[in-house]
C-alpha cells in the first residue's frame, strides 16, 4: 500500500511539473523575433541577415532550454537554418527574458526569390526530455537577387548568344613573314655535326625553303639537351653553334641565291626548358597517369635542373621513358623567317576555304595568314577548322589558345548540360597548353571565362586578375580585362571596386550597365541612372539598360519613368519580363495597373 502510493505521489509530481512547464509556457507567450531585411536581400553568394530574438522571461532555466530553429521555405521544400540554442548561461539573471544578437546566412540557391524565412521556437525540460513548441512565425517575404544581374557573358533564352574570351592575334608587320621550323639531331651527349639519316628531314626541309626564292631575314637557333646528358649549357651552346655552321653549309650547297652572310643569325641560350619533355611525357604511353604525375612533381618543383634531374632517375619507369623518348630532344631547333610579298586579304580568305572544305595539302597559308583568314569567318565551325590546321602545322600558343576560345563559344550554344561541360573541359586544356608554350593574358583571361561557364567566380575571379597582371605592357587588354573583372567584383559584393575597375573598361552597353548595377547596388542612385542610360544609348536593343532605368525610377518614386523603361525592357528580353513580374525591387507597384501593363 504504502509502495503504492510513492508512486501515486511520483506520478502526480511528473504530471504537476508537466502541467506546469507547459502552463509555463502558454503563459510566456511567443518570442518577440525581427530581422534587419524584409525582403532579404542577396550578397556576394549568400543571403546575410541580423536577427534580433528577446525570449520571454522564466523560460529559460536550469531546468529548461530553449532552441529557435529559423528555415527558409521555397518551393515545395526548406532549407533549414543554424539553429540557436539558448541556456541558463545567456541569462543576464534568474527569471529575466533573454535578448540574443546573431548574425545569420545562407547560401543563396536558384528558385529561392520568392520564398520565406520563417522560425519557430523549441523548449526543452533537461530531466524528462519533453518538448513544446510554437507555431512558425514569418520574419521576411523573398530575397532581392538584383547582384544576379551582372553580366559575366551568360544569356537566357531569346536573348542575343555573347562572344566570350580573347583571341590572340599576330602583329601587321609579322604578316610579311613565313617563319618555318626545323630540327637538326645530335648523337647522345655530342655536339659533333651529324650526317646521319636522322637528318634528311632538316636537309629536305631546307631545300624546300630555298626553292621558293625567297630572301631569308632571320635565324634564330636553340640548342636543346636532354636530361641523361650532362653539362647542359656547354653542350645546348655547342649544338647552336654547330646547327649555325651547318645552316649555312647546306644554304650554298643547295644554291641559295642571297648572300648566306648577311643573313641575321640569333643562337639563343636558354635556361632549360621542359615544354619539349612534357610533351614527349604527356605522349608516352608506356606509363599511366599516377606516373605521369610524378613526373609532373618533379619538374615544377622550385629546384636547380641538376636538382631534377636526379629526382627523374629515381622515378621506375625512367629508364624505358629515357630509352624511347630523350633521342629527340638531342637536337638544335632552328627557325628560318623568310621575306614574302603579302597576299591580299582575298587571297588569304580564298586559300582559307582549302582548309574548310578539307581540300589543303598543310602548308597553302603561314601561321600568320591562318590566323587572319580565321578573322575573316565569322561562323565558329570555320573558325575550328582553321585553327586546328594551324595547330596540326604549328602547335602554337596563339593556335592552342584561338581553338579553346572557339571551344568555349560552342560550348555557350549548347544545350544538354553534358556537351557543355565537356566542350568547356576541351577549352581548358587547350589554355592550359598555350600558357604552357608561352604564358599570355589571354589565356589566362580565356580559362577564367572557363571557371565563369562553371559557375565558379572564385577561381574566374583568380584567373582574370592574372591575366590583368600579364598584361602590364598591354593596356588595352587591361582595359577589356577590367571589364570581365568589375562584372566579377559585383558578384563578389565589392560595388565601389566594381565602380573603378568598369571607369576603365571599353564603353560597351554591356560594361556600361554593370557598371550602373555597381552603382546602383551602391546606393549611388544619380551615377546609376547615368551609367545605364548610356548603356541604353550605345545599344538600344539592350533590355538590360533599361531595367537598370526602371530600377532607379523605383527608387525615386518615378512611376512614369519605371513603367515606360520597364515596357522598353521586357519587349527586348523574355527573361527580364518574367523577372520582373516577381522582381521584389518593384512589390510596391506589383498591384498597380499601370505596372501590369508594362509587363505584359
Amino acid at each position: 500500500m504504502k509502495y503504492s502510493l510513492k508512486i501515486l505521489i511520483v506520478c502526480f509530481s511528473v504530471f504537476w511539473v508537466s502541467c506546469s512547464t507547459q502552463s509555463l509556457f502558454d503563459k510566456a507567450g511567443l518570442p518577440d523575433i525581427k530581422v534587419d531585411k524584409d525582403p532579404l536581400v542577396l550578397h556576394n553568394d549568400s543571403v546575410r541577415f541580423k536577427l534580433r530574438a528577446t525570449i520571454p522571461a522564466g523560460l529559460v532555466t536550469e531546468e529548461n532550454k530553449y532552441t529557435l530553429l529559423p528555415e527558409y521555405q521555397y518551393g515545395e521544400g526548406a532549407l533549414p537554418l543554424e539553429e540557436i540554442s539558448i541556456d541558463e548561461s545567456d541569462l543576464a539573471g534568474p527569471g529575466q527574458a533573454v535578448e540574443i544578437i546573431r548574425n545569420m546566412a545562407f547560401p543563396y540557391m536558384e528558385g529561392m526569390d520568392r520564398g520565406t524565412l520563417r522560425i519557430k521556437g523549441l523548449l526543452e525540460e533537461v530531466e524528462t526530455g519533453k518538448t513544446y513548441t510554437t507555431p512558425y512565425m514569418t520574419l521576411a517575404n523573398g530575397i532581392i537577387s538584383t547582384v544576379n544581374l551582372a553580366r559575366v557573358g551568360q544569356f537566357a533564352p531569346g536573348e542575343n548568344i555573347p562572344e566570350v574570351g580573347a583571341y590572340m592575334s599576330y602583329d601587321d608587320d609579322f604578316m610579311n613573314m613565313a617563319a618555318h621550323e626545323l630540327d637538326y639531331y645530335f648523337p647522345k651527349s655530342s655536339a659533333q655535326a651529324n650526317p646521319s639519316a636522322s637528318n634528311e628531314a632538316f636537309t629536305n626541309e631546307l631545300e624546300q625553303l630555298v626553292e621558293k626564292e625567297a630572301e631569308i631575314n632571320k635565324i634564330v637557333i636553340q640548342g636543346m639537351a636532354s636530361p641523361d646528358e650532362p653539362d647542359y649549357g656547354s653542350l645546348t651552346a655547342a649544338r647552336a653553334q654547330v646547327a649555325e655552321q651547318q645552316v649555312k653549309t647546306q644554304l650554298r650547297k643547295l644554291g641559295y641565291t642571297g648572300n648566306v652572310e648577311n643573313i641575321e643569325i640569333e643562337l639563343q641560350r636558354k635556361e632549360p626548358d621542359w615544354l619539349l619533355f612534357r610533351h614527349l611525357l604527356r605522349t608516352f604511353e608506356g606509363i599511366d597517369m599516377q606516373e605521369r604525375d610524378k613526373y609532373f612533381d618533379v619538374i615544377y618543383a622550385d629546384e636547380s635542373y641538376e636538382h631534377k634531374v636526379e629526382q627523374l632517375k629515381e622515378i621506375p619507369s625512367y629508364q624505358r621513358f629515357s630509352k624511347e623518348r630523350f633521342a629527340q630532344m638531342q637536337l638544335a631547333k632552328i627557325m628560318v623567317m623568310m621575306a614574302q610579298d603579302r597576299r591580299s586579304d582575298p587571297e588569304i580568305s580564298a586559300m582559307a576555304n582549302k582548309y574548310i572544305n578539307g581540300t589543303a595539302t598543310g602548308d597553302e597559308l603561314t601561321e600568320a595568314e591562318l590566323a587572319r583568314a580565321a578573322t575573316f569567318n565569322p561562323g565558329l565551325k570555320d573558325k575550328q577548322l582553321i585553327y586546328e590546321a594551324m595547330l596540326k602545322q604549328h602547335g602554337s600558343a596563339l593556335a592552342y589558345n584561338n581553338l579553346g576560345v572557339v571551344y568555349l563559344n560552342q560550348a555557350h550554344r549548347m544545350i544538354k548540360i553534358s556537351d557543355k561541360n565537356n566542350k568547356v573541359n576541351e577549352a581548358m586544356r587547350l589554355f592550359r597548353m598555350s600558357n604552357e608554350i608561352r604564358e599570355s593574358p589571354q589565356a589566362m583571361h580565356n580559362m577564367g571565362q572557363a571557371y565563369l561557364m562553371w559557375g565558379d567566380y572564385g577561381a574566374a575571379y583568380l584567373e582574370i586578375s592574372k591575366a590583368n597582371a600579364r598584361a602590364e605592357n598591354n593596356p588595352d587588354f587591361q582595359r577589356f580585362n577590367e571589364g570581365k573583372r568589375g562584372a566579377l567584383d559585383i558578384i563578389r559584393g565589392d560595388y565601389k571596386l566594381a565602380t573603378l575597375r568598369l571607369d576603365k573598361a571599353p564603353e560597351t552597353a554591356t560594361n556600361m550597365f554593370n557598371k550602373g548595377l555597381a552603382y546602383y547596388l551602391a546606393e549611388e542612385y544619380g551615377q546609376a541612372a547615368i551609367a545605364f542610360e548610356e548603356s541604353a544609348l550605345s545599344n538600344m536593343e539592350f533590355g538590360y539598360a533599361f531595367y537598370g532605368l526602371a530600377l532607379v525610377a523605383a527608387q525615386n518614386n518615378d512611376e512614369e519613368r519605371l513603367y515606360e523603361n520597364l515596357a522598353k525592357a521586357v519587349q527586348r528580353s523574355p527573361y527580364l519580363k518574367l523577372r520582373a513580374a516577381t522582381d521584389l525591387e518593384f512589390k510596391d507597384y506589383f498591384t498597380k495597373q499601370a505596372f501590369i501593363e508594362a509587363i505584359k
